[in-house]
C-alpha cells in the first residue's frame, strides 16, 4: 500500500508516477493507495485499489510517499525520481504523472466545452488552500496577462464557491464553480493548454497530457517541480528558489512573484498554440 498523509492534489498525483514504475519493473504486483483524493485514482490500471484517508490518520503498514525530508531536498533532483529512490526504485522514471478520465466524463465536459473552433485555455490564477504563499503568481500580473490574451481565444478557469474572482474581466471567458474532480479533469483534457503556477492542477495538466505554461516564483524550481515536457517559466534572481513558504529576507515573497512578467506568459502561450497548430 502507498500513501501520502498531507492534501495538496499535487502530492496525491505523485503516487500515481510509483505506482506505474512499481508495475513497470513488477507487472504482477497488486498495488493499492490511500490518499485524501481516491477520485484521482478511479480507473488507473496500475492501482488494484484505493481508499480515503480519514483524520485523524492512523498508519497501518504501506509506504509512505515522502519527498521532503530533507527540506530543501540535498540534490537538485525531480521530485519524482526523490520518492522513488526513497522506495528503492531506481533507474530511469518517466517525468510525469498518471490519470484516466472515462468515455463518460470526455461527453460531459465536450457538452461543457465551448462550442466554436477557437482554441481553449485553462488559467489557474490561484494555487489553492494547502499551497505556499510565495507559489502564488502576483495578482497584478494575472489580471494584465488575462486582458493581454487575444479575443479569439477562449478561457476557462475552475474554481471552488468560496475562492477569489477571477482577476480580469473577458468576454470569451467562464469561471467553472464547484464542479466534480473527474468532470474538471475531463474540461482540462479538453483544453489546448494549460497556464498557472506550479500548484495541482499543473500537475493534473501534465498527467492529461496536455500543453502546459506553468510560472515559478522564487519558492521551488522547475528542474525539481516542474516537467521538461512543459514550458517552465522561472525568475532570474540570485536567492532564487529558497524553498520558503513565506519568502526569504531579500524580498518576503514580493519580488519573486513578480519576477515572471505577463508579457513572457503570453509569448509562451501564443508560442504553444502555434506549435499545437502547426502539427
Amino acid at each position: 500500500m502507498l500513501y501520502r498523509v498531507t492534501k495538496p492534489l499535487g502530492d496525491a498525483l505523485f503516487i500515481t508516477t510509483v505506482a506505474r514504475e512499481l508495475r513497470r519493473r513488477k507487472p504482477g504486483l497488486k498495488v493499492t493507495v490511500r490518499t485524501h483524493w481516491p477520485a484521482l485514482f478511479l480507473h488507473n490500471p496500475d492501482v488494484a485499489g484505493v481508499s480515503a484517508i480519514r483524520e485523524p490518520f492512523v498508519q497501518n503498514g504501506g509506504f509512505p510517499v515522502i519527498y521532503e525530508d530533507p527540506w530543501p531536498p540535498k540534490s537538485r533532483r525531480h521530485v519524482l525520481e526523490i520518492i522513488c529512490s526513497r522506495l528503492g526504485l531506481e533507474g530511469p522514471i518517466e517525468p510525469r504523472t498518471h490519470y484516466h478520465p472515462t468515455e463518460e466524463e470526455r461527453r460531459i465536459a465536450g457538452e461543457m466545452r465551448p462550442r466554436d473552433e477557437r482554441p481553449l485555455v485553462v488559467v489557474h490564477p490561484f494555487s489553492g488552500f494547502f499551497a505556499a504563499r510565495t507559489k502564488q503568481w502576483h495578482f497584478a500580473h494575472w489580471k494584465r496577462f488575462l486582458e493581454m490574451i487575444p479575443p479569439e481565444i477562449e478561457t476557462m478557469r475552475f474554481a471552488n464557491h468560496d475562492e477569489p474572482a477571477t482577476p480580469a474581466e473577458r468576454q470569451r471567458h467562464r469561471d467553472v464553480l464547484g464542479a466534480d474532480l473527474r468532470i474538471v479533469a475531463a474540461l482540462l483534457e479538453s483544453a489546448d493548454v494549460f497556464v498557472g503556477q506550479e500548484s495541482g492542477m499543473a500537475h493534473l495538466a501534465t498527467a492529461l497530457g496536455v500543453p502546459s505554461v506553468v510560472i515559478f516564483t522564487g519558492y521551488v524550481p522547475p528542474d525539481v517541480f516542474g516537467y521538461p515536457q512543459n514550458v517552465n517559466l522561472a525568475p532570474n534572481l540570485p536567492y532564487a528558489p529558497c524553498w520558503q513558504g513565506n519568502g526569504c529576507p531579500p524580498c518576503g515573497g514580493e519580488l519573486c512573484t513578480r519576477a515572471v512578467e505577463p508579457e513572457e506568459v503570453l509569448r509562451s502561450l501564443l508560442g504553444v498554440l502555434e506549435k499545437k497548430r502547426r502539427v
